[in-house]
Formats: C-alpha cells, structure tokens, sequence
C-alpha cells in the first residue's frame, strides 16, 4: 500500500463531518471506545491531557499551551481538527507530522481488524484513535486535545480525568447538533468538566457561563478566569483573548504538584506560531497585495474578523468568500461590508453551498461581485486584479482557507 492509496481509503472509505455532514455525527462514545478497543486502548497509557473546547478560539488556545509547554522541554501530543492541507496536521509531536510511512503501516496494521467486525468508524474516531497511538508510541510527557463538535459527546471525550479542562468561548454554531440557544450549546461544551479537574474559562456571554459555573459546582472543579485581553495586535482579532485564555492555563498547570520538571519556565512562550490559517497573510505575485486569509465562519468569528479589518489600511478590499450549507448564509452575509468587491466561490466539499447561489443571495443583499466554480480561480481573480494597496480577504470556512493555502503553495 502507497501512501497516496492509504490516504485514500481514509477519505473514501470513513465518514467524515467536514464532507458529509449529518452522515459522520455520531450521538454517542460507542464507536469511539471501539475504535480505541481495536487499537489497544491508547487512552490508558497517557497520563497527562489538557482538553480543550470552544465554539471560536479553542485551536489557537490549543497550540499557544502546546508551544509553551515545547518551549519548556516537554515533548508534546497536540490533537486539532480539522486540517487545512494534510490530515496528518491533526496530530502532532512538537510540531512535526507523522511520517507517511508510518500511516501506512498503521492503516495496514489495523484495518481489517475493522472490515471484519463490519463496523466502520468515523474519520474523527479513526484519525481520533490513530493519534492517541502515535503519542503513545512516541512517548510524549502531555497531550493537548481539542475537541472537534461539542464536548460531552465528542470523541475526545474520554479521560475520566484530565490534569485540566478549558472552555474559551460559547456562541452560535452546529445548532443542528447542539441545540438552538447558547444555554443549549453551553451545555454541550460543559460535558468535557470533570470530577476534581480545575476548568479556565475565557471571556464568553453571561448566560453561557452561568452554565459551566453550574456545571462545575456540581462536579467540584475549581474556576479559574482568563484575564482581561489586550488590544487587537498583529496576530488578529481574536489572538489577544485566546493568549489570555492560554496564559491562565499554563498559570493553572504551574499550580498543580506535577512532580519535578513540569513547570513551564516563563509565559512568554505562548506564541501563536504555527497556526496557519488565522489571520495569515500572503502576498498577491503580480502587484504585491496583501491577502489575508482567515478561517472565521460562524457569526461571531466573521463579525469579529470583519470588524478589525476596518483598522487595516487598504484602497480597495477584495472579499473571496465561500460558506458549507449548514451555516447561516443570511446571517453571514448580513455582516459584509457593502463597499467591497465579491469574488464568491465553492470548495470542493460535498457541504459547499453552491457559488452560483451565494451570488444570487449576496445580490439581494446589495453586495457585487462574480461567482466562480473553485477557490483557487476565485483567489487568483482577486488577486490579479488587486492594485498593490488594495486587500484581498479570503474567509468562510476552513476548507475555502485549506483550498487557497494549497493554490498559494503552488505558485512557489
């Protein structure tokens, strides 16, 4: 088996939510304990997890502690979903992939433990289970786990006891799964506190909070709060909240009677270093714009990725812009600025809503622009046609983000 053969598989094989949507949810942890069953139950054998979940915020907290406790001395797990390029950037050992070898020989190793008992696993529970063994295997003294959907029923809900939970954030996204209020879909998230386990809890609405304060009265985990967050900086909007939220974990972590050698050092290690996607900037090849990519998809993260862009210093602003069709289309494009030009487009996700029909909604909105069949033509229009201080924005979904990052590597 190649690699391009196992990946494969992978993708065509295993149900997958960033593709299929409804399909790939699953209500319950029993095809997850199976998927961990079959692979020797890796969960046992790591001792030290930090779980982290979020509506906004909760990938860029996940990799700030994961930095610091690198920058430390720690050798470090670091789960996140989804990827932009490369399904491997879900599992990481500071900061480097597994080999492709060695998916390989995984996928060989246990995949007909599964086609035998003809039950097949979500791509999450899979990539999930393969992760954990990697760790495992690899030795790592601490695992950063971020959730992918939710918490109380998300795969990577199954330490009984973590050494800390963090919650940065509560707003409205997967209503379809988590329930339709922020009270519904705070109770969610909450499922990831535990008995004991101390909970940081970043800036978030008054109702969502009383929710995990109430939550964690009942289980008896102490409340820690992220101090107040600084002004926007050079790292986006939102970089000054998530390193608050991961400043006050670390905080917490050095608290805790690890034993010998677990604290971290010094909190100037929370960086935002290597987190692609998030506000990062590109430069157009033919006039030498600037285009700034940005994963925000939800209201809350496109109003707030569009409300720092009117502190950027620009002529005209460009907007490449794709949604997934569970999103809240009308909501989204009710926040964009009136005076830009629309380059719309689609991934080439199943759960794409289609460019033609983006344009047709965002024209009864008072918003121009030209629909395109594909990202990549999408960002090289914009770009093309930028003069040198205009700003091409590409947000909506990670996969629209994915997309132009692998055209951007092209080009190199």
């Amino acid at each position: 088996m190649t690699y391009a053969e196992a990946t494969t598989w992978l993708f065509k094989q295993l149900p997958m939510f960033q593709r299929q949507g409804a399909p790939a949810y699953k209500t319950n942890l029993s095809g997850t304990w199976q998927v961990l069953d079959v692979m020797g139950r890796p969960d046992l054998r790591l001792d030290h997890v930090i779980h982290v979940a979020g509506t906004n915020g909760k990938g860029s907290v996940c990799r700030a502690v994961a930095n610091a406790l690198q920058a430390s001395g720690k050798r470090v797990g670091l789960f996140t979903s989804p990827h932009l390029v490369d399904f491997r950037e879900r599992m990481l050992i500071n900061g480097v992939m597994p080999d492709e070898q060695w998916v390989v020989d995984f996928i060989q190793r246990v995949r007909s433990d599964f086609e035998s008992a003809g039950n097949v696993p979500s791509f999450f529970e899979w990539t999930f289970g393969m992760a954990l063994v990697w760790f495992v295997e690899k030795g790592v003294d601490v695992v950063v786990l971020e959730t992918g959907m939710g918490g109380r029923l998300d795969s990577t809900n199954v330490f009984p006891q973590p050494l800390l939970t963090v919650i940065t954030n509560i707003g409205l996204d997967h209503q379809h799964f988590l329930g339709n209020d922020i009270r519904s879909i705070a109770r969610e998230k909450a499922g990831i506190i535990k008995d004991g386990v101390p909970l940081v809890i970043g800036r978030m609405r008054p109702d969502a909070q009383s929710v995990l304060l109430e939550t964690a009265n009942r289980y008896g985990a102490e409340v820690h709060y992220a101090g107040v967050a600084g002004k926007t900086s050079e790292d986006g909007p939102h970089w000054p909240e998530n390193r608050a939220t991961a400043k006050k974990a670390l905080e917490v972590l050095n608290e805790m009677p690890f034993g010998c050698g677990w604290e971290v050092p010094g909190l100037d290690f929370i960086t935002k270093s290597g987190h692609d996607g998030r506000w990062q900037w590109l430069k157009s090849a033919s006039s030498g714009a600037r285009i700034l990519l940005d994963c925000a998809h939800n209201l809350d993260g496109l109003n707030r990725t569009l409300g720092a862009i009117q502190n950027q210093d620009f002529d005209m602003l460009r907007i490449v812009y794709g949604a997934m069709n569970d999103k809240d289309i009308q909501g989204a494009l009710s926040l964009m600025p009136r005076q830009g030009t629309y380059y719309f487009c689609q991934t080439q996700s199943p759960r794409a809503f289609p460019a033609d029909e983006l344009f047709n909604c965002a024209g009864k909105n008072g918003l121009q622009g030209v629909a395109f069949p594909t990202v990549e033509k999408a960002v090289i229009a914009a770009s093309s046609e930028a003069e040198s201080n205009d700003l091409v924005l590409v947000l909506g979904s990670v996969f629209i983000v994915g997309e132009a990052i692998t055209w951007d590597r092209g080009r190199e």
